[in-house]
């Protein structure tokens, strides 16, 4: 599905058409939107997760959480109305295939930026820095930061960079990859893992909607991650598109509005600048999710 150029220009006359009618030339001019005429197809194909509350969730048929409104707010600036969005429930294993064979235009799914990752793919943005963290047991006072494990047993999620980035920190770990969040979470709370690593967000709402009361999120990040938008490689314009919707989301207070919402959805208390992305270009590299 790639972006057409036919396509591009109808938007592009048909905007210059309406404002030459109503005689309101300057006011065309003076739009924030004037990146606002591309088109990928008939329909926009969105990868997005749906088992981290607060990034992104499912709960009674409708998505909620950080990457979702996100992704609204960017496809919305590319010219798509709600009606042409497609969204795709992706596993992290899956999310760079699903990119390369067309099934999807775009991934916005935690997916941080990495140069293994740039590689394979483009990225626009970031759009979001966070860090990964460890969650335990609420009874379990051994563990305050992951320089305290040794030879715990570790869950993490297969395909995110999680265990790399764990390994790194802590080589004596025993990790144990899992598909989805919420079974490290019963895993966790049934006793057959010790920690549960991933990024803070992610584990804050796994706590929320999960932990039962049980289980503690450290709040001691020991990496840095920065969240981009995935898209196939060789689209250049695309990119540049994205880059332009998230500097406008940030400039227009919205970024903050769904930032905040969505870290209270979980009770993340955070301070909203730290997590501020400064450059908008793509070439930031870290990566646990």
């Amino acid at each position: 599905m790639p972006i057409s150029l036919t396509v591009r220009l109808r938007k592009l006359l048909a905007a210059l058409t309406s404002c030459l009618l109503t005689l309101a030339l300057s006011a065309c001019g003076s739009s924030s939107a004037n990146y606002n005429v591309s088109a990928i197809g008939p329909k926009i194909h969105v990868g997005i997760v749906e088992d981290a509350p607060g990034i992104g969730f499912i709960r009674s048929g409708q998505r909620s959480g950080l990457d979702v409104e996100i992704s609204r707010y960017i496809i919305h600036e590319l010219g798509f109305v709600p009606s042409e969005i497609v969204w795709h429930t992706v596993e992290p294993l899956d999310r760079e295939s699903l990119l390369q064979n067309g099934t999807l235009d775009m991934v916005v799914g935690g997916y941080s930026i990495t140069q293994e990752r740039k590689s394979q793919i483009d990225f626009a943005g970031p759009y979001f820095i966070d860090g990964q963290d460890l969650m335990v047991r609420k009874d379990d006072h051994r563990i305050r930061s992951v320089e305290d494990l040794s030879d715990e047993r570790v869950c993490t999620v297969s395909g995110s960079t999680s265990t790399n980035r764990l390994k790194e920190h802590a080589p004596s770990v025993q990790v144990e990859e899992r598909n989805r969040i919420d079974i490290c979470a019963t895993a966790l709370l049934t006793g057959q893992v010790d920690v549960v690593s991933a990024d803070s967000f992610i584990l804050y709402g796994v706590n929320k909607v999960w932990g039962g009361g049980q289980l503690h999120v450290l709040g001691a990040p020991f990496t840095s991650e920065h969240y981009g938008v995935a898209v196939r490689q060789g689209q250049p314009t695309l990119v540049k598109e994205i880059n332009a919707a998230i500097t406008s989301m940030i400039a227009d207070g919205t970024w903050q509005r769904i930032v905040q919402e969505a870290a209270q959805s979980v009770t993340y208390p955070m301070t909203i600048s730290d997590h501020r992305p400064r450059a908008i270009d793509g070439s930031n590299s870290t990566g646990s999710r």
